[in-house]
């Protein structure tokens, strides 16, 4: 048993590493709102944290179930390796044991308050705990102030703050009460000793019940007091007399083994012991003898077994959650940078837009205005000669007989000159609004909806004129289309106004005290005269000028609220790219950390430190060796990174995040898992190891042993889907070479080493990669996906040629400097007497300076199958000497 507390404190360092993590988390957070602004938490995420911490900080505790008293008393003797608990007896209260640095024993009531009372134990020296003290009388209350008996021991179990708790000796009704009163924060780890052979009524109530609470593995272990004898000094009829026992015994534990297949407990499938690291069955059956129980090395493995599992299986799931927290966080990071790079882009160019279209509104109004002018001279006189032949009903509701008397001349009219300028105003007004009303929809839907969507983040000062307010503005000098809005222009006011003002110039026949007879000829005349004096091109050159204005003036309104408008979100846009800035260099590598951290974890608690076989290759950034099966991983190697500062960290991590996020293909290089090292150079700098199954060779060094062309053009292939793949997953890869071409046993290639893989979104212009394959506007900082067309085009030159030595072309530069200056001023590979037309016009197209003029990879791969195809067909016509390039 002496691996047991070794579980234990591998348990407990899980645990504090968890807690470590989840500090870093809770402050990277609070970090996270105060500089990002952010208002609205996601609290699912706090909420989550809340539920695992406390559960770390649980004590893991044996307890003790059994059959009686006595059964609980062979385990628990057998456990400790003493005989602390009296056999064959019966009626035990609480029973706990904890760590102590000497043997001590006392009585308390709930597990809080020790009693002051006399204990046998405490008047001598003792071995075994007197039954005395065990034992509780009828009278001692089972829920309510339920007393406790605590032994201190210095055991190395105890030690790793371990408990074993030994429930008191009662009915289940009652025990279950105990137990959801005076659990207490505790892991447990339950154990069902059995010494009577076959389960009873009762005992299979009580598993059942007990199961109800601890949704854990059971540990089902066969105590037997039997004593195994030596048979050598036994005569012939004693030593078949035992036989005939250790038989029975035999059959006896394969009774009780089938009564717990039968009743649920256990899941047999066959004669082997469960294997528990599946983590998905729920108990355990132990078969021993009491004298073996500690030397019987079979018996020590499986029980330290089950330990291992409940302890593994707990932590793990703690860390997988932290580990979805993480992802789920770094997920929502890459999305918001999306988000912000989109906002960055476009907004400028809805700005640009909205001012290009309600220019072309502007000039269309003002061209309209000057366009319909002799429509509306038209609209106008057609109305006035309409007016003039039915003055009667222009007239209709002015006669009334009970007041017609006492008007003067000046009041009737004005009361006249109110019906003749209402019935041009609305016959005017609504002819022209559905003559030129179309072009509202046809100008202003896509503008409105473009401005108001600008409009929506930016927070206008009180009293300013918003952009959309001024497009509706135009229309609504234009069109008329808010008769009510004190603030707009209308045709009906202008024509009103312009009326009233040609109407007030009359000459009256009349004083304007005199009184006249309102009779119905009067009025007809005074109608008339009116309607005659109105001119048709006058009103629709007075209301064109009047509508030129109105337009003109909410154009300019327009111009001034716009700027505002540019002014506040170029602001605003600043803003935005400082938080793009910080989530793409601080927040987001610093979750993608956690999620290193936590994902290893799950890792190394499932399937151990990858054990290494020998080394087989380095590169600039870390050692490949091969190792053992790991995770069912055969072949299988990993890559060992000494991060040597946070910022190497931080790109590792992000590294991590997004090889194994990737979607598994058969063109990628799978990232099967992750430990962290803490104990790698002597502890000093810890080490990463990434594992990932294991490949035959890099096209680096498939080149230099010599592949035929046809191999080589299934390569390319190869390579174009791969590359394609991650672009399809949003990421650009930024170092496409040949020691990133993995080959297995058949010479298929896949993508490897995502050190420089990420997002274009989170793409912060900086210069990396392999100086030969770096494409030229890599340099300036700006580019996208197209750089991996690039590189492409290189890794194809030394394809189509077969060996790896430089191109003449690069060979000949002192530093990288010297050829990046080269590769923009437009030096390329050269041309080999051994490549096809169709492969060296492919690599030109890849390599063009300007990264438009590059062919999208759904173009090359066709090219590169055809020409496979091709070469394939002569191949098998031929002989193999025929399939290097000629």
């Amino acid at each position: 048993m002496v691996d047991i507390p070794k579980e234990f404190k591998k348990y407990a360092k899980h645990c504090n590493s968890l807690k470590r993590i989840i500090q870093d988390t809770q402050s990277s957070f609070e970090e996270i709102y105060s500089s990002l602004h952010i208002h609205e938490k996601d609290e699912s995420f706090q909420i989550d944290i809340e539920v695992i911490r406390p559960k770390l900080e649980r004590v893991p505790t044996l307890f003790i179930f059994g059959q009686n008293c006595h059964s609980k008393a062979l385990f628990v003797n057998a456990l400790l390796g003493q005989a602390i608990l009296p056999l064959f007896s019966s009626q035990w209260r609480w029973v706990t044991f904890e760590f102590g640095l000497s043997k001590a024993i006392r009585l308390t009531l709930n597990q809080e308050i020790e009693i002051v009372e006399k204990l046998q134990a405490h008047e001598k020296s003792w071995i075994t705990i007197p039954e005395a003290d065990l034992q509780r009388s009828d009278n001692d209350p089972l829920v309510d102030n339920c007393t406790c008996l605590e032994v201190e021991l210095s055991h190395p179990i105890l030690k790793e703050n371990v408990n074993i708790m030994v429930p008191p000796d009662c009915s289940i009704t009652h025990l279950i009460e105990v137990f959801y009163k005076y659990m207490g924060n505790v892991l447990p780890i339950v154990i069902y000793a059995i010494s009577d052979g076959i389960l009873s009524d009762a005992n299979i109530q009580e598993i059942k019940k007990l199961k109800t609470i601890y949704r854990v593995p059971f540990l089902f272990v066969n105590l037997i007091t039997n004593e195994t004898l030596s048979t050598e000094s036994l005569t012939e009829s004693e030593q078949h007399l035992v036989e005939s026992e250790n038989e029975q015994e035999y059959t006896n534990l394969q009774n009780l083994r089938d009564q717990l297949v039968r009743l649920g407990f256990i899941d047999f499938t066959d004669n082997s012991k469960t294997d528990i690291t599946k983590a998905k069955k729920n108990a355990l059956c132990l078969e021993c003898s009491l004298d073996t129980l500690i030397g019987d090395k079979n018996i020590n493995e499986d029980f330290l077994e089950h330990i291992r599992n409940v302890l593994k299986f707990t932590i793990f799931r703690l860390a997988a959650r932290m580990s979805d927290i993480h992802t789920k966080c770094l997920r929502q990071f890459i999305l918001r940078a999306f988000d912000m790079a989109r906002e960055i882009q476009i907004t400028p160019k809805r700005i640009e837009y909205a001012q290009k279209i309600e220019l072309q509104l502007y000039d269309a109004l003002m061209n309209l205005a000057c366009e319909q002018q002799e429509q509306l001279t038209a609209i106008i006189n057609r109305t006035l000669l309409d007016m003039k032949s039915n003055v009667a009903e222009v007239l209709e509701g002015f006669n009334n007989p009970n007041i017609g008397h006492q008007r003067t001349s000046k009041t009737a009219t004005m009361e006249i000159q109110q019906l003749v300028l209402k019935r041009l105003n609305t016959s005017v007004a609504t002819q022209i609004v559905q003559s030129v009303g179309c072009l509202q929809e046809s100008f202003t839907g896509t503008l409105q909806r473009c401005l108001e969507n600008l409009e929506k983040s930016c927070h206008e000062q009180e009293h300013n004129l918003s952009a959309s307010d001024a497009v509706r503005q135009i229309v609504s000098a234009a069109y008329n289309i808010d008769l009510n809005h004190s603030s707009s222009f209308s045709i009906v006011s202008t024509l009103m106004d312009r009326l009233r003002q040609l109407l007030s110039s009359f000459a009256l026949p009349w004083s304007s005290s005199s009184q006249v007879q309102c009779n119905f000829q009067w009025q007809l005349q005074v109608a008339t005269n009116m309607i005659e004096k109105l001119s048709a091109s006058k009103l629709a050159r007075t209301i064109g000028v009047q509508c030129k204005e109105h337009i003109k003036s909410s154009h300019e309104s327009f111009l001034s609220a716009i700027r505002s408008l540019d002014h506040q979100l170029s602001d605003q846009l600043e803003q935005t790219e400082e938080q793009r800035i910080a989530i793409r260099k601080k927040h987001a590598p610093k979750f993608a950390r956690l999620a290193l951290e936590s994902t290893s974890l799950c890792d190394l608690i499932r399937y151990g430190m990858p054990k290494q076989i020998k080394e087989i290759g380095r590169g600039q950034y870390g050692v490949v060796s091969s190792c053992e099966p790991w995770a069912g991983i055969n072949p299988c190697a990993f890559k060992s990174v000494v991060p040597p500062d946070d910022r190497h960290w931080n790109d590792l991590a992000m590294e991590f995040f997004y090889t194994r996020t990737i979607p598994g293909h058969p063109r990628i290089v799978k990232l099967r898992g992750s430990v962290i090292d803490y104990t790698y150079g002597g502890g000093s700098s810890p080490a990463v190891l990434l594992i990932m199954e294991r490949m035959t060779r890099d096209l680096y060094c498939g080149l230099r042993s010599g592949l035929t062309w046809l191999a080589r053009l299934r390569i390319a292939i190869d390579v174009i889907e791969g590359i394609r793949y991650l672009h399809s997953q949003g990421l650009v890869h930024r170092d496409i070479k040949l020691k990133n071409v993995l080959l297995d046993s058949k010479d298929r290639a896949k993508l490897t080493d995502f050190g420089f893989c990420i997002p274009e979104a989170m793409m912060s212009g900086s210069i990396v990669g392999t100086p030969v394959h770096m494409a030229p506007e890599l340099l300036s900082g700006r580019y996208d996906s197209k750089v991996d067309v690039y590189a492409f085009g290189i890794l194809f030159w030394y394809i189509c040629a077969g060996q790896v030595k430089l191109p003449t072309h690069f060979d000949q530069f002192q530093n990288k400097e010297q050829l990046w200056n080269s590769v923009r001023r437009g030096i390329r590979p050269e041309f080999l007497p051994n490549f096809e037309e169709e492969c060296w016009s492919l690599m030109e197209q890849c390599w063009a300076a300007d990264p438009a003029d590059r062919p999208l990879l759904g173009y090359v791969q066709p090219q590169l199958e055809a020409i496979y195809n091709s070469v394939k067909g002569k191949c098998q016509s031929q002989s193999p000497s025929s399939t290097s390039p000629t």
